[in-house]
């Protein structure tokens, strides 16, 4: 089932304050429902995914890259939350992954480079193809279907500043000092 999509972030992006206020209230609904889902299926998830579910808070990440090989998926991301670390995500495909490119309208987009990753949202698939099913809404609009077996997590210290939007973010080790 899923609890988020595109259409529902896209109804947030109103002004009218009412409105507003009704979608953070359907939105938190669909978190309570999502949150009481996924911890029912946490004991049967592989351990990277679990780690992944147990460990970071990917919100707002920034998606630096999306690269395959074989049938391995590698996202590389840099997380907004301290200490800002960069994590690579190599996924075991089951099958292709399955990219809309236009699945936000265009009004709902935020334009940012790299674009950020919004919000995911996984499922146990049984079946056939036993596995696992992230969906992944990244603010330029595009939505990705990765149908898994696992997912190996590494996590880096930064150390090179992140450009944003033409701005330099600082790196949680230099901000520290």
């Amino acid at each position: 089932m899923r609890y988020f999509t595109p259409e529902l972030i896209a109804r947030g992006q109103v002004k009218d304050h009412d409105l507003l206020d009704r979608h953070e209230e359907e939105w938190d609904r669909a978190c309570e429902r999502y949150e009481a889902t996924l911890q029912a299926v946490l004991p049967h998830m592989p351990p990277g995914l679990k780690q992944i579910q147990e460990s970071y808070y990917l919100h707002d990440a920034r998606v630096l890259s999306m690269g395959r090989r074989g049938s391995a998926l590698v996202l590389v991301l840099h997380l907004d939350t301290p200490p800002q670390s960069i994590l690579s995500f190599t996924y075991d495909l089951i099958s292709e992954p399955q990219i809309v490119e236009e699945a936000l309208p265009a009004e709902a987009r935020f334009v940012w480079s790299p674009p950020l990753w919004l919000y995911n949202e996984i499922e146990q698939v049984t079946g056939a193809s036993d596995g696992w099913r992230e969906h992944l809404l990244l603010s330029n609009g595009w939505e990705i279907t990765i149908s898994f077996r696992d997912v190996k997590v590494e996590e880096f210290d930064a150390i090179l500043p992140a450009h944003v939007n033409g701005a330099i973010q600082q790196a949680a080790a230099a901000s520290a000092s």
